[in-house]
């Protein structure tokens, strides 16, 4: 099992106060509903008004689940304009995880972060062209490839 593993629960609590319905209980099938709940795990990250901020379903074991879970909360910085602590975040990534499915992901948006914070930076399209390099075969390679950084 991911959540058990000691890695895993400082992570989520560091950045989040976890909340776990049982959909095996009736008494949950209301709220299950309304989220339109299909799979499990069915992990949100929620900002305070509970506006879902990422999704995703499925199991993931520690060191997938670890770093998409990161992701998503630096995405939760990103729609909320905290650019510095959604950058850590994705860099964080980049360091611990670079092999990770969602490296490239955090590739990606470490790209727009950068240009959001400073559309004159050159930084969207020079870590565009290093998810090219190190991530080819990845669908943000395919997000990005309508932008090709001049060779």
């Amino acid at each position: 099992m991911t959540y058990p593993q000691a890695p895993v629960i400082e992570l989520i609590a560091r950045f989040t106060i976890p909340v776990q319905f049982d959909n095996s209980k009736s008494e949950n099938n209301q709220r299950l509903q309304r989220i339109h709940h299909i799979w499990t795990p069915d992990v949100r990250i929620l900002d305070h008004n509970g506006f879902e901020m990422y999704r995703w379903d499925g199991f993931l074991p520690p060191a997938e689940y670890m770093p998409r879970f990161e992701c998503g909360v630096a995405m939760a910085y990103l729609r909320s304009k905290r650019y510095d602590e959604a950058e850590q975040c994705y860099v964080d990534v980049l360091r611990r995880f670079s092999t990770s499915y969602a490296a490239a992901e955090a590739q990606y948006y470490l790209g727009v972060v950068r240009y959001r914070r400073d559309p004159e930076s050159d930084e969207l399209l020079t870590q565009w062209a290093e998810l090219r390099s190190r991530y080819p075969a990845s669908e943000y390679r395919v997000k990005q490839s309508f932008k090709e950084f001049p060779q």
